[in-house]
């Protein structure tokens, strides 16, 4: 049995995006480069430029009604047309306007002078404690190193340099970056927004002030601009221990090392601007955070085996590697997302930037890779208190959200962007992504709100946070929500992220599922809510308004309709799978007919086949989005498709990660942080699924997981799994309370079910309580998806 605490690699890391990263929470850096130089980009999650415009949504509120028109007559293209036309007429000039990029602040270079010919290398990771290093040997039993090592407690970070023998090298401070191939996405160089900066150093102190140029800030930009968020001036200070050697040059300094000894070189940010909020506890050390949760699926490959021989088995379709990928992925997923979650949750790079042309932005995606990416697995994988970092993020923004709803709907409560930063202004759209439409996202975070309370118990969260989303979110929705002839309520313009309707030339359309169903959600729980804080609220409103939403439904091809007008005909051909949303959390009564769940098994068994048609194909392959086979597998986990839930798993284990333990956008390619924090939350719901005073052990096992443990999992209703362990015969588990989550769970006792079909009620008021079950080997329910044996 083993537990993956860390991993090692033999190749190099030769840009940014193949590094090794190390973070505090706050302050990221990313290591790569070869012997000859090795560099590090020092980022802090604060640091977005400013550049991008924080207009104000647009006021499509005077001519809402020709918009919902348009959509409820199947005129989407007409609808677009007038949104475009409001648009302009309220000094947009048709051009999608950007978030704020999240870029590095500086780079750090260590240029040995004696260049290394030959010799062996090898790159180092520990989860537990989140040092990364990389040794390299350049002459028989002479080895040299570079490590970082983080310190969550305080905040700082450290960088050490070592060798077997006495040699000097240049340890550089760089404000640029190397040049880029022009075809790069994006095509703006945000550098230029920058201030030109040159280090300063004296005798104990390496320093570099990096400042925006506000006179190149467009006219656009300089009317519009965020307020009072982000910094506009960072400074990263380097101080070079007392004793050593070093000789200043141009911009840098020559270090001489002497043998065997290790000089640590603390690095540290100094913001000046921004918020100030209130300081964050940090008594949680890497350690305790990582150490919360632990997989083992006796893979049987040890820890001596690189990561990159694990990933050429899994690829190859060795069953032992494909294992060992599930764990490391597991792992190091778990190590990424802790390490870049700070006051801030993990941005798209979770706090780790190597250049000044970012991939959208590096900012915060609202419409699924937040919620199936960074923030997923928080709460189950035993770190529910790092959650509160969205919710301190969303909470900057709240007039902005006030805004959005009444400029675009002429609504009260809040409507949340699609994407944020530096501001929660609704102004990136275009007629392709009509994002203004998208209502769902305060529903969402209100959902994660929740399952945080029910994992902790801390009704603070409830009054400072889930309370107001809930009584703002509900606000909208009455509000925008249209009585039918039918007799429902109807949500129009509404729009399913970020997918058109195979019958449309736009994806403007009518009740989206996810719209639906998010809001359903939101209503039960702002009753909950009010319920336990004793607020006033319209309770009947609420339930009236849930019961009215329009029911889900079956296409004619058998799927689970992504929209619920029966003119809109389905696009199952997208990475996106918005409309699985009732199968992702707490049970949707409305979604629970045996004709719907088939439907929904359907969609991922198409959504599935769909992907591997061209998995790899040059040009229009269709391993993208990392995110899309999160919410597949979550879905088939809770529909209890072990078999279709392995695939997803397998997928963003083998695809997705590289041999430096950090996951990507699309298959090998964008360094991006979703599937870190989605694969361990798949995982888990395929171990551990929890309802309000239920537990279900082992609901989507697939036949290839056969022996295995798993603990620390945090479920809804204050229950923590404490360990769970299965062979082919036996599943053993302990199950307790956790403290404070009295107010979480409707009573002490809890309905345990087991793979096939038993169950058990346990008591937990008195303490831990272990609970056994026989297991079958009876086959898993299959999707009929032709997975990759």
């Amino acid at each position: 049995m083993t537990i993956r605490t860390g991993f090692w690699s033999s190749s190099a890391g030769i840009d940014w995006e193949h590094g090794l990263i190390a973070g505090t929470g706050s302050l990221g850096a990313v290591l790569s480069g070869t012997p000859t130089r090795h560099s590090i980009h020092v980022c802090h999650e604060e640091f977005f430029l400013p550049v991008n415009s924080a207009k104000a949504a647009p006021r499509i509120e005077p001519a809402i009604a020709e918009v919902r028109a348009a959509a409820l007559a199947g005129d989407a293209e007409a609808a677009t047309a007038i949104t475009q036309r409001l648009a302009r007429d309220d000094g947009y000039d048709g051009s999608m306007i950007w978030t704020d990029p999240f870029v590095p602040i500086a780079e750090l270079t260590w240029s040995p002078d004696t260049p290394v010919e030959d010799g062996q290398y090898r790159r180092i990771g520990d989860f537990t404690t989140g040092r990364v290093e990389v040794e390299w040997t350049d002459g028989p039993g002479v080895g040299s190193g570079i490590a970082l090592i983080p310190d969550r407690a305080t905040g700082g970070m450290s960088i050490e340099l070592w060798s077997d023998h006495d040699h000097s090298g240049v340890l550089a401070l760089d404000f640029g970056e190397a040049p880029r191939d022009p075809g790069e996405y994006p095509s703006t160089d945000y550098g230029v927004f920058l201030e030109p900066a040159v280090p300063t150093i004296d005798g104990s102190r390496m320093t570099l002030d990096v400042k925006v140029a506000e006179g190149n800030l467009s006219p656009f930009v300089r009317e519009n601009p965020p307020s009072p968020w982000p910094p506009r001036h960072a400074r990263l200070i380097v101080d070079l221990p007392a004793g050593i050697d070093a000789e200043p040059e141009s911009g840098a300094v020559r270090l001489r090392l002497t043998a065997g000894r290790t000089v640590r070189l603390p690095i540290r940010v100094e913001l000046f601007g921004g918020i100030a909020e209130a300081e964050v506890a940090a008594a949680d050390t890497h350690a305790s955070l990582f150490e919360a949760c632990s997989l083992d699926l006796s893979s049987g490959v040890d820890d001596a085996v690189p990561y990159d021989d694990v990933l050429q088995r899994a690829r190859a379709g060795d069953p032992q590697g494909l294992l060992a990928a599930v764990e490391l992925a597991f792992a190091s997923g778990r190590h990424t997302i802790i390490s870049s979650t700070g006051v801030l949750p993990p941005t798209l790079v979770g706090i780790w930037q190597g250049t000044r042309r970012p991939a959208w932005s590096g900012d915060w995606t609202q419409n699924g890779n937040v919620q199936h990416g960074g923030v997923a697995s928080l709460i189950a994988s035993g770190t529910p208190e790092l959650l509160t970092s969205y919710l301190r993020a969303i909470f900057r923004h709240v007039d902005d959200y006030a805004a959005n709803a009444q400029r675009i709907f002429g609504a009260p409560g809040w409507l949340l962007p699609a994407r944020f930063d530096s501001h929660g202004n609704s102004n990136h759209f275009a007629p392709a992504f009509p994002h203004l439409y998208w209502m769902a996202g305060g529903a969402w975070v209100l959902r994660l709100a929740w399952d945080q309370f029910t994992a902790t118990g801390d009704v603070d969260i409830l009054r400072e946070y889930a309370w107001p989303l809930a009584s703002n979110v509900m606000a909208f929705a009455l509000a925008v929500a249209l009585p039918g002839d039918d007799g429902l309520l109807h949500l129009a313009p509404s729009y399913s992220p970020e997918n058109t309707p195979g019958n449309r030339a736009s994806p403007i359309g009518v009740d989206a599922t996810m719209d639906v169903a998010a809001f359903r959600d939101a209503a039960r729980l702002a009753i909950r809510i009010a319920d336990i804080l004793g607020e006033e609220a319209d309770r009947d409103a609420w339930r009236s308004f849930a019961d009215r939403l329009p029911p889900y439904l079956v296409t004619d091809e058998g799927t689970f309709a992504e929209w619920l007008d029966p003119t809109i005909a389905e696009e199952i051909g997208h990475r996106h799978v918005s409309q699985l949303y009732p199968f992702w959390y707490e049970d949707d009564d409305a979604a629970s007919a045996p004709e719907l769940r088939a439907a929904a098994l359907e969609t991922i068994r198409r959504k599935l086949a769909w992907r591997n048609e061209k998995p790899w194909s040059a040009g229009d392959g269709r391993m993208e989005m990392a995110f899309g086979l999160v919410g597949l597998g979550l879905a088939a986990a809770r529909l209890g498709d072990a078999e279709a839930a392995r695939q997803c798993v397998e997928s963003l284990a083998r695809d997705f990660w590289r041999s430096n333990a950090v996951s990507t956008h699309d298959g090998d390619a964008i360094f991006n942080v979703d599937a870190s924090g989605g694969l361990p939350a798949v995982v888990i719901e395929m171990l551990v699924q929890s309802q309000p005073n239920r537990i279900s052990l082992l609901p989507a096992l697939p036949n290839s997981w056969s022996r295995g443990s798993i603990s620390g999992v945090r479920a809804r209703g204050g229950v923590v799994v404490e360990n769970l362990r299965w062979d082919e015969g036996v599943l053993v588990s302990t199950l307790r309370a956790a403290g404070g989550s009295a107010a979480a769970r409707d009573g002490d006792v809890v309905d345990v079910r087991g793979p096939d079909g038993e169950h058990v009620s346990v008591d937990l008021s008195t303490g831990p309580v272990t609970v056994q079950f026989p297991r079958s080997h009876a086959a898993r329910p299959d999707s009929g998806v032709p997975h990759d044996e």
